[in-house]
């Protein structure tokens, strides 16, 4: 399993196209949420233009391919930090936090 903190880069990001690469980015993450790709993902709310992904692919190549598809992926309009681990617990109150 990773854990992938993404940090967009505002200064790297053409002000002329922040929405339409918003709008790319929100599909691509849908597309992957939906495909299992990631089963937690949101935007930190004390930072802006940084969110936080989960995701149980099976490999960091695996990982690293979905990650190129986004559109900030290109021209280093973000930095991708990846952790591999291991859930030793999942809480089953889990759905108290993120289920609202």
């Amino acid at each position: 399993m990773f854990i992938i903190n993404e940090v967009l880069k505002k200064d790297k990001i053409p002000a002329d196209k922040m929405d339409e690469l918003f709008k790319k980015h929100v599909e691509w993450f849908t597309h992957h949420f939906e495909e299992g790709n990631f089963v937690l993902l949101g935007p930190y709310t004390d930072q802006e233009m940084v969110g936080i992904m989960l995701s149980p692919v099976k490999t960091r190549e695996e990982l690293e391919n979905i990650l190129k598809s986004d559109v900030y992926y290109a021209d280093g309009m973000a930095d991708y930090e990846v952790h591999s681990f291991t859930a030793a617990k999942i809480s089953p109150k889990i759905m108290d936090y993120v289920g609202k």
